[in-house]
């Protein structure tokens, strides 16, 4: 007990005191950590708003290409995105000069005069090179930043002529900066890349311009232009006092987001934790002395209790059980163990005759496999099956039948039966016919526990010979291996029975190590077969492999055709040039009078002209007796040659007949398939040897060409990319033309309208933001299949995403005329992950439920999978639903429902395959639910933490 004391003493004391240590790196880690989320966050968002601003600028050049420089529609453009955002101030047009034909704001009128000559800047310079300009930050005297920010305005893809240069107030920044506090004291700011503060919660400090070049942070930021590399470091602050600061830099811009904590602040939670720690250790060593006397004494007893019962059933006694009632998981343990004796004492029951069935099932099988890996006779291994099948299971009749080489019939290959029957003549069954035909087609078993009383027996056998024969039983089973079905083997018994789970899978196994046995035998027979071919083949190959010179490959070929399958005579004609003759080219056989007379041919005589034309072997066993040499025999001089068998094999190279390979005999002989499949092969080397003597001689040639070909290649490769670019830009420009026109024209700006005019006009616009839609899917679509789509990663609050959906929803329910609910987790921790893509995936989702809802209601859920670190999604409607079998189909590309092509419901079906497409991207799953009238469950799931190499 003392020593226990002592234990729980040091072990209080060790645990403060590495509390301590532990707590005070895990503020620091944890403040790290915070301060860099926060940074890049805040650098991210800062980009973000950027860059859209940029776009927004983008889009409006784009627009304004459509018309001349100067234009009037081009000021009313501008005016257009000066009311829409109200951080652009004022708008300056240039021409392909640098000079200002139009410029306007809404709070100055600019007259002639005011037009300046804007050749020499920097913004003119870059942009007409066909890149975007964004200016060093500029203070105005209220302390507001202001950049200058310049596009391109292009009348095609490679053709700049003009500039939209816009002066944008950065005061939005302030806002993003003020929001980003934490912690007791945190706070941010932001410098550009001269060190000097553009954005600060005090914004004295903007307006004097201070630099901050000797912070470390700064400093470090100046030199390294890249990511904070040891976030939280300990150093002087913008105020002077001590702090924990990191930075971001903002891509592309050149700023960097710098976040400060006191020292003081971060750690002063830690300072009052290690004062109660101190005041928990006196009062855990006093409690712990107390409970630890009480337990002990409470414990040991039932302890002792246990360990007896114990070493009792250990000694064999599985009838004794323990008699412990202290109410605490000491008792749940005695009674786990009560269970475990009488599961020991049950097992013990049953187990000497399992093992004995096992034992004899292993047997079986090893007797089996020793047969087939013994020996390659196939009817030694099919007597030792049957005899252990009928030793093992009593059948009073097996029967085994095996596929011919057509694999259309069966034939009995052995059997067993004990009493004779309508059966016993049976030795063939065709493919597919009765029982064992069918068994043998599809490679499933069929069991019937009692034929006389089965209808389906009747309906699949055709002799119906185990019926007639008195038999109930009867089981058919496969033989076969994973790739092939070699045939069946059949089992009967004149007593109802039905086999057990054991059995059969004791069946199965040796049915298929018979078709183990089947593929081997086989196997052997046919590398015996063709030994001496390959050989033939082997000495062929290797002539066309070494020698370039066709005389040698040709002789090398008729010599060894005539030893090895031993024909008359053989001889190769070749054709010498497209609308030429055939040619002699090698002999054997022939007399040099007869190979003299026969040597040139035309191609449209005889066998060989057949041969030429059909592209097919021809070969005739008896010429004198085949109607088929008889049509030819008026051109052929085969019989006078003194030849009774004779065959033609086209030689081909590039999927062209070039030449004809024949063989003759003088008493009449089979060719069969092997021989045949051979000399098709020889013939298939002669074309390649032809083939290679004469691309040896066009080697420059096609060098040449090739060299050629590529230039072409390569040109068409740049047109194209030219072209998607181009159509690209003609797609989207007269689109936000026709969009920003109609929402000029609905809002007055050209003159009053009515009811109805503004209602087509809604109409109008609506249609070409569907159709921007389209175009913007099948691009995303493009790059996805190109694989040039990225991921941005950015730490995501679910709250801001949420935000954003309902923003949404709102824009797509302004008549109200669904119910959206909205079931959120709001303690789903931040992730990490694609925000934009995110946003667009619940965008396309809650699109689709809205459009395939005609009443009802809409439901998002957002749930947080703790176990899974993931975070789970769920659009949820009351609308038309899927039919099951459109299911599977409706994330495929271009693909729609039968409902959507009514006319209802617009839409390309893009939409759904882009979320899935990025689902996959980013490391997530989704799946549906539907019912055809009730409403369909579209849910998604991603990882918190999405990292680039994941």
């Amino acid at each position: 007990m003392i020593w226990g004391l002592v234990l729980l003493g040091a072990a209080l004391v060790i645990n403060t005191v590495a509390g301590s240590v532990y707590t005070r790196k895990q503020i620091q880690a944890s403040t790290a950590e915070l301060q860099a989320e926060l940074a890049l966050a805040t650098a991210r968002q800062i980009h973000i708003l950027i860059t859209r601003k940029l776009e927004r600028l983008e889009d409006a050049a784009v627009a304004m290409s459509a018309y001349a420089t100067g234009a009037k529609e081009q000021r009313l453009l501008g005016v257009l995105l000066l009311k829409n955002d109200q951080s652009f101030g004022e708008f300056a047009i240039l021409d392909d000069r640098g000079m200002e034909v139009v410029k306007f704001s809404e709070r100055k009128i600019f007259l002639p005069s005011d037009l300046q000559d804007r050749r020499a800047s920097v913004a003119f310079a870059k942009v007409m090179r066909g890149e975007s300009y964004i200016g060093p930050v500029r203070t105005s005297e209220r302390a507001e930043p202001h950049v200058t920010m310049a596009v391109p305005i292009k009348s095609s893809p490679n053709k700049v002529i003009g500039v939209l240069v816009a002066e944008a107030n950065l005061k939005f920044l302030w806002n993003v900066i003020a929001d980003n506090g934490f912690g007791h004291g945190g706070y941010a700011y932001l410098v550009n890349g001269d060190g000097v503060v553009i954005a600060h919660g005090d914004a004295s400090l903007v307006l004097k311009r201070l630099s901050l070049r000797d912070l470390p942070k700064v400093q470090q930021f100046l030199r390294a232009r890249s990511a904070d590399a040891a976030p939280a470091a300990k150093g002087p602050g913008v105020t002077g006092q001590q702090v924990l600061s990191t930075y971001a830099p903002v891509p592309e811009l050149g700023w960097a987001v710098i976040v400060e904590e006191p020292v003081e602040s971060a750690l002063a939670d830690l300072k009052r934790s290690e004062r109660y720690a101190v005041l928990l250790l006196v009062f855990g060593l006093s409690v712990g002395a107390a409970i630890l006397v009480w337990v002990s004494r409470k414990i040991s007893e039932p302890i002792q209790q246990l360990r007896q019962a114990v070493q009792i059933i250990r000694g064999g006694n599985l009838n004794h059980r323990s008699q412990i009632e202290t109410g605490d998981e000491i008792e749940e343990l005695a009674e786990e163990f009560d269970k475990m004796t009488e599961a020991l004492q049950n097992s013990y029951a049953t187990l000497e005759q399992k093992v004995q069935q096992r034992t004899q099932e292993v047997s079986a099988l090893y007797e089996v496999t020793t047969v087939v890996n013994q020996s390659l006779d196939l009817d030694l291994v099919l007597e030792a099956v049957i005899k252990k099948i009928t030793q093992i299971f009593q059948f009073e009749t097996t029967r085994i039948f095996l596929y011919d080489s057509k694999m259309q019939v069966l034939k009995l290959r052995a059997d067993f039966q004990s009493l004779p029957g309508p059966w016993a003549h049976i030795s063939t069954i065709k493919r597919g016919e009765s029982a064992v035909g069918r068994v043998a087609n599809t490679g499933e078993p069929l069991l019937f526990e009692d034929i006389q009383n089965d209808p389906h027996y009747l309906e699949v056998s055709t002799s119906k010979a185990a019926y007639k024969g008195g038999m109930r039983f009867l089981s058919v089973f496969p033989i076969k291996t994973p790739s092939r079905i070699f045939g069946a083997i059949a089992f009967s018994g004149r007593e109802r029975r039905r086999l057990t789970g054991e059995e059969i899978r004791l069946l199965v196994s040796i049915s298929e190590h018979v078709g183990v046995a089947v593929e081997k035998a086989s196997l052997f027979e046919q590398v015996k077969e063709r030994s001496e071919h390959l050989a033939v083949l082997n000495t062929i190959g290797a002539a066309v492999g070494q020698s370039l010179d066709l005389a040698v490959v040709l002789k090398e070929a008729v010599e060894k055709i005539t030893q090895t399958l031993s024909f008359d005579a053989c001889w190769i004609y070749i054709l010498e040039r497209p609308q030429g003759d055939l040619h002699l080219k090698a002999f054997k056989g022939l007399s040099t009078a007869t190979a003299d007379s026969i040597a040139r041919r035309p191609v449209t005589a005889g066998i060989s002209g057949k041969v030429f034309a059909t592209g097919q072997p021809l070969v005739f066993e008896d010429i004198q007796n085949d109607p088929r040499y008889q049509q030819l025999s008026s051109q052929s001089r085969f019989s006078s040659l003194g030849f009774v068998t004779s065959g033609g094999f086209p030689i081909r190279a590039k999927d062209k007949v070039i030449g004809v390979l024949h063989v003759a005999n003088q008493l009449r002989r089979p060719v069969v398939a092997e021989e045949f499949q051979l000399l098709e092969s020889i013939a298939q080397g002669i074309g390649v040897a032809v083939e290679n003597a004469r691309l040896f001689a066009e080697v420059n040639e096609t060098t040449s060409e090739l060299l050629k070909t590529n230039q072409n290649l390569l040109e068409a490769t740049q047109a194209k990319s030219e072209f998607i670019a181009a159509m690209s830009h003609e797609l989207r420009t007269p689109l936000n033309i026709i969009i920003g026109n109609s929402d000029l024209t609905r809002d007055g700006f050209f003159g009053d309208l009515n009811h109805e005019q503004k209602d087509a006009l809604q109409k109008i616009s609506r249609n070409a933001r569907v159709l921007l839609k389209m175009i913007n899917d099948v691009l995303a679509l493009s790059r996805l299949e190109a694989k040039k789509m990225s991921l941005e990663l950015s730490t995501v609050d679910i709250a801001e995403i949420i935000a954003h959906a309902r923003t949404h929803v709102e824009q797509i329910n302004r008549d109200n005329r669904l119910e959206v609910r909205w079931e959120v987790d709001w303690n789903v921790p931040v992730l990490i992950t694609d925000a934009m893509k995110l946003e667009e995936i619940l965008q396309n989702l809650i699109g689709n439920a809205f459009k395939f809802t005609p009443c009802g209601r809409v439901e998002v859920r957002v749930r947080n999978l703790k176990e899974q670190e993931r975070v789970q999604f769920s659009v949820v409607d009351t609308g038309i639903g899927i039919e099951s079998e459109n299911v599977g189909k409706i994330f495929n590309e271009f693909e729609q429902i039968r409902e959507a092509h009514t006319g209802n419901f617009n839409g390309v079906g893009l939409g759904l395959s882009i979320v899935k497409k990025y689902l996959e991207l980013m490391k997530g799953d989704i799946h549906v639910e539907s019912k055809p009238g009730e409403g369909s469950t579209f849910t998604f799931s991603l990882p918190r933490s999405l990292s680039l190499n994941s």
